[in-house]
C-alpha cells in the first residue's frame, strides 16, 4: 500500500503537457551573454597569438607556411577541449574571435570534424624601402 500515493501521481503527471521542449524542432530562447560555439573572423586577425596565451585548456593552435610575399596563417580552434570561458574573444584586440549563441555543438563518434573551428588568412609582409640610386657614395680609402 506505500506506492499508492506515486500512482496518483503518476496518472495526475500523465495527463499533463511536457515541461521541455521538442528539442530541436522547437528552439530554445538563448540569453543574453550565453557563450557558445566559436566564430572566427580571420579577415580581422593580425596574427598576435593573445589567444593561443589565455586560453587555458590550450585549444588554439597556429600553423604557419611561408609563402611568396608572406605566411599564411591558420588558427584552429578545438571545440571538443574548449571551456567556453570567452577569453580568448575578450583579449583579442581585432574582435577576431566571437562566442555565437549556437547551443548545438554535437559531433558523431566518427566525425570529429564538427568540433573544429578553423580559419586560414595570409599576413603579407611589408614593402621594402626604395633605393636612392642619386645618393653619392663616400670613396673608399686605400689601405696600404
Amino acid at each position: 500500500m506505500a506506492g499508492i500515493p506515486f500512482i496518483k501521481d503518476a496518472l495526475v503527471n500523465f495527463f499533463k503537457a511536457p515541461v521541455t521542449k521538442k528539442y530541436p524542432y522547437e528552439k530554445t530562447h538563448v540569453p543574453e551573454g550565453y557563450r557558445g560555439k566559436i566564430k572566427f573572423h580571420p579577415e580581422f586577425c593580425v596574427a598576435c597569438g593573445m589567444c593561443i596565451r589565455v586560453c587555458a585548456p590550450q585549444c588554439i593552435t597556429k600553423t604557419t607556411k611561408n609563402i611568396e610575399g608572406g605566411q599564411e596563417i591558420t588558427l584552429t580552434f578545438d571545440m571538443g577541449s574548449c571551456t567556453y570561458c570567452g577569453m580568448c574573444a575578450d583579449f583579442c584586440m581585432k574582435k577576431a574571435i566571437e562566442l555565437t549563441k549556437e547551443y548545438s555543438i554535437i559531433a558523431t563518434a566518427d566525425d570529429k570534424s564538427q568540433l573544429i573551428v578553423e580559419g586560414t588568412f595570409i599576413k603579407k609582409l611589408p614593402p621594402k624601402p626604395p633605393v636612392k640610386p642619386s645618393d653619392p657614395q663616400p670613396p673608399k680609402a686605400d689601405k696600404a
